[in-house]
């Protein structure tokens, strides 16, 4: 087992020699044989192992049971230890997410908050092989295309996972060889749970009927369609970079162009095309690409309504992606005393904004990167703060040596239409741009060895307007 994990590990790069890592453990026998595993290979791999136990609220003592086991077996191998406590049932109502989707947030959230605390190099979790494959069909009957059944990647980002090479039956039995005991999470017998009813009755049944090797084959076709899909789009983004361009700051595709290309090609480069207008793509159905497939075969002039208020329309020579057009808007600004918490729709999508200050010993370490929360100079705000829309003469100092960039401009390089840049959002100190949302953040704030008041702003995404249920 232990030479399987390593020769895994190797081919796909998960880590390195020396590396430090933090190990997310819940007690069951996946997690136990991650960390089990990780331990033998600790002294030849010169690895440092954080081991860290999420509890989600859920099940009382059970839970408390669970987190001193995982805490005895870190004292015994003589690893350093963090628990971390959650309430999801009180997360998923705030937010309108399942459970399952808020206890997943709430983990990799944590995780990633002590890997940055820790200095850490990644984030090993215990997903397996029949894991892949109950992720693969759980995809596949909520109608995932090619993307989704491609199943959990090896390595994503700081995520890794060195056990997708193994079944559940293989975990356990290497387990037992060795000895060693885990914990049982009764919410695993709870077919309330989609997954658990895939895990529990469907994927069983079809091993019993159809194919006893059904898990594995699924997992091997889900590493086939990765594969491909890689291959894929490596071939659209070559037929993309002719293909896409931009005019008058709108995202157009030039149909001559796409019209060569094999469909399944078109299909990459239409996801491409509209990545440029509408963030993540994350509402655009398998019906909204029919239809633009139709819009392309439609005479000049005709138009697509899509999701993120964006409207596709067929030009002479090229299809346009631009912002819908609306009769009625006015821009909005809403003044931001510290501390307090604001709500405000970003691309159709609801945020609760939160301003707090702490002091600077406080925030222990190196301030971590992340999407959703900044870190900025408390002391250097001068005017007060404002959450609104762009205003002209809107500018951000650049670097440490003060250069300073046009608001307008930095919307006009990241190829953000006209008609979309008024509906950008900003966090302003008069025309300073404190944060320009989601990610360009002015180097005048930025904290520094001198820095004694931090203001901390947390951007939390709460529900989708158009479909009223969550995006994670």
């Amino acid at each position: 087992m232990k030479e399987k994990m390593i020769q895994y590990v190797e081919k796909h790069q998960l880590f390195s020699r020396g590396d430090k890592i933090v190990v997310g453990v819940s007690g069951g026998a996946d997690s136990v044989c991650l960390l089990r595993l990780l331990d033998e290979c600790r002294t030849a791999w010169e690895l440092s192992l954080v081991v860290v136990h999420i509890k989600h609220g859920i099940r009382g003592a059970e839970a408390e049971a669970d987190a001193a086991f995982v805490a005895e077996m870190a004292e015994q191998l003589s690893l350093p230890f963090f628990l971390v406590e959650g309430d999801v049932p009180a997360l998923a109502r705030e937010s309108g997410m399942s459970e399952e989707e808020a206890g997943r947030k709430f983990r990799y959230e944590k995780l990633e908050e002590i890997r940055c605390e820790q200095k850490a190099d990644c984030i090993a979790v215990a997903h397996h092989r029949d894991d892949q494959a109950e992720t693969v069909l759980f995809r596949l009957f909520r109608g995932s295309g090619a993307r989704g059944l491609s199943g959990m990647a090896p390595v994503r980002d700081r995520i890794v996972r060195p056990l997708l090479f193994a079944g559940r039956q293989e975990i356990e039995h290497y387990l037992r060889q060795q000895g060693y005991p885990w914990r049982e999470d009764s919410t695993n017998r709870d077919t309330t749970y989609s997954r658990n009813r895939i895990r529990r009755e469907i994927l069983p049944r079809i091993e019993e009927t159809i194919n006893a090797r059904a898990g594995q084959h699924i997992a091997d076709a889900a590493a086939d369609v990765a594969a491909w899909r890689e291959y894929i789009e490596t071939m659209a983004e070559r037929a993309a970079n002719e293909a896409l361009g931009t005019q008058s700051g709108e995202p157009v595709l030039r149909l001559d162009i796409y019209q060569q290309q094999d469909e399944v090609i078109q299909n990459e480069i239409l996801r491409l095309f509209l990545e440029r207008g509408i963030p993540g793509v994350k509402d655009v159905s398998r019906v909204h690409y029919e239809k633009l497939r139709e819009l392309i075969r439609q005479e000049v002039g005709r138009e697509l309504d899509l999701p993120g208020e964006m409207t596709a329309k067929r030009d002479y020579e090229c299809l346009r992606l631009r912002p819908r057009r609306e009769s009625m808007w006015e821009p909005i600004r809403i003044e931001c005393p510290v501390p307090s918490a604001h709500i405000v729709e970003m691309d159709d999508i609801s945020y609760r904004l939160t301003l707090t200050v702490k002091k600077r010993e406080e925030l222990v370490g190196k301030i971590p990167e992340k999407d959703y929360t900044k870190w900025f100079d408390y002391d250097k705000i001068s005017n007060g703060l404002a959450l609104r829309n762009p205003e002209e003469g809107d500018f951000f100092v650049l670097d440490e040596e003060g250069h300073r960039k046009k608001l307008a401009r930095y919307y006009m390089d990241k190829k953000i239409a006209g008609e979309q840049r008024k509906k950008q959002f900003v966090l302003a100190d008069g025309a300073h741009v404190v944060w320009a949302f989601p990610e360009r953040i002015s180097e005048d704030y930025k904290i520094n060895e001198n820095t004694k008041r931090v203001l901390v702003v947390t951007k939390e995404r709460i529900r989708h307007e158009g479909r009223n249920q969550c995006i994670d």
